[in-house]
């Protein structure tokens, strides 16, 4: 149990083996109270510092259509860490860029952008985890994270816990502004009626836990300003294959890229209308100037510098070779022979 185990039938296969010949009651008896202990097992409080974290998170809310079938919502749930302030977005997709565009309307709504944003393991976030065990977070994303500064955390497995306070806000809205909703008009009406809720109850409320309104509090946050940025392209990101001769094709021009990645796939987008961004294995690998004329080619030297020094693969030519016409020889017995001997004589 203290390495986490409180499953009473695992632990008594294990202690049957070392000679344990009681029953399964009495061991799930003897468990109960540790399991309630390690139930409320003390933990450590943590408060983030202003300006530094946020958490999002996604809702999932059912609403009954005119045929009694249901229609599934999405709320996209961003909160402050330390000030409580909360910006909701309904939605009726969870793709990629329907998250980007949640993020630059939350960042709208409080005013700016913080250091860090906690998520939990969800795909638009993460790829998933190399060998070493290290996050491979989405190229993608996260070239949207580098545009706006915000450097994106991930909850450790199963750890709902660690982003507790947007948690306990998809709750709030869940018990607060779902339950006053007889009927809706859609999306667009949905938004409309709870951005009222926000600025109304949600944010202007005494919070539980830090005695003070959000929007007080928000004065405080000091975050980190997008006022006259322009949006986050929303050109998405699209496979191609590394030529031979390390270059990706992409808008009418050819971009190179490293030696190594020749032959792979990789992502390609172009940011910002500026520049384009190649990624693959969740890092970026190139990024070159957006070239505005077509059936250009954009070499970066560097990206050969591995082949530089390496003596050249000589093709090898496959030349068939024709062979001689083989003879059919019958194989006789010597006895043959030896007849033919004596008849001659």
């Amino acid at each position: 149990m203290a390495q986490g185990c409180t499953n009473a039938v695992v632990l008594l296969r294990e202690i049957q083996a070392q000679g344990y010949k009681g029953g399964y009651t009495t061991l799930k008896n003897f468990l109960r109270p540790l399991r309630q202990e390690e139930c409320w097992r003390v933990e450590l409080r943590w408060e983030a510092p202003p300006g530094e974290y946020a958490q999002v998170d996604w809702g999932y809310f059912l609403a009954e259509l005119p045929d009694h079938s249901l229609m599934r919502f999405y709320a996209f749930v961003f909160t402050l860490s330390y000030s409580r302030v909360t910006y909701v977005e309904w939605t009726t997709s969870m793709s990629l860029s329907t998250f980007e565009r949640c993020h630059e309307n939350a960042f709208t709504y409080v005013g700016g952008v913080p250091r860090y944003i906690v998520y939990d393991r969800i795909k638009t976030v993460m790829l998933g985890e190399d060998e070493r065990g290290e996050v491979r977070f989405h190229p993608a994303f996260f070239d949207f994270a580098g545009y706006y500064g915000f450097m994106p955390r991930l909850c450790p497995k199963n750890w709902p816990r660690g982003k507790g306070k947007v948690e306990s806000g998809v709750k709030y809205i869940r018990c607060n502004f779902w339950q006053g909703l007889i009927s809706i008009g859609g999306v667009d009406d949905l938004n409309s009626r709870c951005r009222e809720w926000l600025d109304r109850v949600a944010n202007v409320r005494i919070h539980g836990t830090t005695g003070r309104a959000p929007f007080e509090m928000l004065k405080e946050e000091g975050l980190q300003p997008i006022a006259g940025k322009p949006p986050y392209p929303t050109n998405p990101a699209v496979l191609r294959i590394v030529s031979r001769d390390c270059l990706v094709s992409y808008g009418g021009c050819r971009y190179s890229v490293p030696a190594e990645w020749a032959g792979k796939n990789v992502w390609v987008r172009a940011v910002s209308g500026e520049k384009i961004v190649v990624s693959a294995g969740g890092k970026i690998i190139s990024e070159h100037p957006l070239e505005p004329v077509l059936k250009r080619t954009i070499i970066n030297q560097a990206h050969y510098a591995s082949l530089r020094g390496r003596p050249r693969q000589k093709r090898v030519r496959v030349i068939p070779r024709i062979e001689s016409p083989r003879l059919e020889v019958e194989h006789r017995s010597l006895a043959e022979y030896e007849a033919l001997v004596e008849v001659v004589s």
